[in-house]
């Protein structure tokens, strides 16, 4: 009721003041008197208005009244009708309903028979290996092969040489190419920095000597070398090792020779290395992996869990949480 009221009488303010402006008065009393009038209208209309308002916009009063009262105060009449319109048709008149660009489907039943997984191209460790073993396309057998290129290099390698003994030809053809890549890619690296050990300059005499350690160390651990080679491999680098630890003790340097002499089964000497790596600064969660499969080739389990429960403080890699969790 107090809408309606409010409501005629800013129409009447509004009327009064265009027959004041139409009026004989002077120009000047007869402008000001429509604007005093004008604007107690738009007041009028814009109390009426609010209240219609939804109610995220009347929590901030202040604002939407100043928006609705500069809108009908610029265009005069007409912008009050528009706006009083404008919001009550927002209110009042039927959303159109529109076309949904998707359809609302029931959650299907399980299938009545298993998914035939031959079809399936798993790119997991676990899924690639059974599709070698078991796939009897040699299309998604090749496949895999290639998949491989997205995995750990040594873990690739693996499944490499487990494809070598394919009975299909290509499947044995392209993992024999695949690992040649690999390793001429490393033997070119170690001939190269072994060209360059030759007449070294005094500064990169340590470098070209870490480097190549690295690489030989790297032909073991992949699994690249085999047999008499790989052990040529390991003690060509831990030779050279000692040789930048007797320098430099450099902590980098004793963590790798500690992982050398611990795939030698050098336990005590590994053991050393690794502690003399700490000692130098190297990062506890680079090394206390280490320590504890040491203290576990020792029998020494009460060491283990020790040395995982301070690894467990220090943000393992994810892949060492579930090792974790099952020793604690």
């Amino acid at each position: 009721m107090t809408s309606t009221w409010l409501t005629l009488l800013a129409l009447a303010l509004e009327a009064g003041g265009i027959a004041a402006l139409a009026s004989a008065l002077p120009a000047a009393p007869a402008l000001a008197g429509y604007l005093f009038a004008h604007a107690l209208a738009c007041g009028l209309l814009t109390l009426v208005l609010l209240p219609l308002l939804p109610p995220r916009y009347r929590g901030r009063v202040l604002r939407p009244a100043l928006f609705l009262f500069t809108l009908q105060f610029a265009i005069p009449f007409i912008g009050s009708l528009g706006v009083f319109t404008g919001v009550l048709m927002a209110l009042y008149l039927p959303r159109v309903e529109r076309d949904v660009p998707w359809q609302k489907l029931a959650i299907p039943e399980l299938p009545f028979q298993p998914v035939n997984m031959d079809q399936q191209v798993i790119y997991s460790e676990g899924g690639l290996r059974q599709i070698l073993r078991e796939a009897g396309s040699i299309d998604k057998r090749l496949k895999a092969l290639l998949a491989t290129r997205q995995m750990a290099e040594r873990d690739a390698v693996e499944l490499l040489r487990e494809a070598l003994k394919d009975p299909a030809d290509d499947v044995r053809l392209l993992a024999y190419s695949m690992l040649e890549q690999k390793e001429k890619a490393l033997a070119s690296q170690s001939r190269r920095l072994q060209l360059e050990l030759e007449s070294p300059e005094v500064d990169e005499e340590p470098r070209l000597k870490r480097r190549l350690a690295q690489v030989w160390w790297e032909m073991a651990y992949l699994g690249l070398a085999q047999g008499s080679l790989r052990s040529y491999y390991l003690t060509s680098a831990r030779r050279l090792l000692q040789e930048l630890t007797d320098r430099f003790s450099m902590h980098n340097d004793w963590r790798l020779l500690g992982r050398i002499e611990l795939d030698m089964g050098n336990i005590i000497a590994a053991k050393r290395a690794f502690d003399f790596a700490v000692e130098k600064g190297a990062p506890q969660e680079l090394i206390l992996p280490y320590l504890a499969e040491v203290a576990f080739l020792e029998r020494d389990f009460q060491r283990v869990r020790y040395f995982l429960a301070s690894l467990a403080r220090h943000r393992p890699h994810p892949r060492l949480r579930t090792l974790i969790e099952g020793w604690l």
